[in-house]
């Protein structure tokens, strides 16, 4: 049976109080010898606190909420990888939600975590969130946790609550600019979701670009995607049958899509067909031709997460929009349009 803060105090003969200062480190009035005796009990019959109970008293549980839209996405079991290792220097164990892009599990997530006494959750939306009306419900429900949280990567076009984001407008641009400076004028793209703040402002900075370099807008080279390996696969299929030099997919997971379409009509990276990505997974650098991608920093990011929660948490001045430039990481992907059929 397992050991209660009751069961130390009454073979220590001591009050509750008493142990429980001892086992929180706030003995400095406390003989050393009952120090010495609640400890030696506690280990003896490895005490474990009741993280409950001690929130009743502290109103703290130390723990995280974390929502995220979809587990299967490299970026992001990465993201929480690094949220998780940053908290738990900090003391805090993670609640991981995976929402698989429903608007339903968001609500039902929130309500969980609310439920549960997290001390703050960290939310990315899901892609049935991003529509209509649907930010709005879930803002409401955060607010209405009385909780501090932080909207991560998928934006909420609010003023009122901590953001931590990718500069995604910059990395479209970056990807575009690099297949410009590489004498690329008709480069396609594929999105993502539209409704999803990242997708919008990724095509964004890819438009930026094009403009700025004077080439014509083509909106038949623009196709939505779904940031899925199938859609990069579809989309490219039919992208690669028009008057293109090289393909800006929005995120790794299409751009794996891209390659998979090109060895189907025998087309060669970066030989017939130029490709950037976003996200610069692990898999990005082990390809047969390693994808030239769009960097998101995601030790950064995680760290600027932490960084903001507990800034909330301490009730210290942050800033409540962060913004995380990417970078562009050059592979074997991206060849000169001259070399290009």
């Amino acid at each position: 049976m397992k050991m209660t803060i009751k069961d130390i105090a009454r073979e220590a003969n001591v009050s509750v109080t008493t142990v429980s200062f001892v086992l929180n480190g706030k003995a400095e009035k406390i003989s050393a010898e009952t120090i010495r005796k609640v400890k030696a009990i506690a280990d003896r019959n490895n005490y474990v606190p009741n993280v409950q109970a001690v929130g009743l008293v502290t109103r703290k549980t130390k723990t995280i909420g974390l929502i995220i839209p979809d587990i299967e996405n490299m970026f992001f079991s990465a993201l929480a990888k690094h949220i998780e290792t940053a908290f738990l220097s900090q003391g805090y164990n993670i609640f991981l939600m995976n929402t698989n892009d429903i608007l339903a599990r968001d609500l039902e997530s929130i309500e969980l975590l609310n439920n549960r006494n997290v001390d703050g959750i960290i939310i990315s939306l899901s892609k049935e969130a991003t529509q209509g009306k649907n930010m709005d419900k879930i803002y409401t429900a955060l607010k209405m946790t009385e909780t501090p949280f932080v909207i991560v990567d998928r934006d909420i076009p609010r003023d009122d609550c901590a953001k931590v984001l990718n500069d995604d407008v910059f990395g479209g641009y970056l990807a575009t600019k690099h297949l410009i400076d590489r004498g690329h004028m008709n480069i396609a793209c594929i999105t993502g979701p539209m409704t999803v703040s990242s997708a919008a402002q990724r095509l964004q900075g890819y438009r930026q670009a094009i403009e700025e370099a004077g080439i014509a807008w083509n909106e038949e080279l623009v196709l939505e995607g779904d940031y899925q390996f199938e859609s990069g696969y579809k989309h490219a299929s039919t992208l690669l049958k028009k008057d293109i030099t090289a393909i800006f997919a929005c995120n790794d997971l299409m751009a794996y899509g891209v390659y998979r379409a090109c060895l189907e009509i025998d087309y060669r990276v970066p030989q017939d067909i130029s490709l950037v990505g976003f996200d610069d997974l692990m898999f990005s650098s082990i390809l047969e031709v390693p994808l030239t991608s769009v960097k998101q920093n995601v030790v950064e990011l995680s760290e600027k997460i932490v960084a903001t929660m507990l800034g909330q948490f301490n009730g210290e001045p942050i800033d409540m929009h962060l913004m995380i430039k990417p970078s562009l990481t050059e592979r074997s992907s991206v060849a000169d349009a001259k070399r290009s059929v």
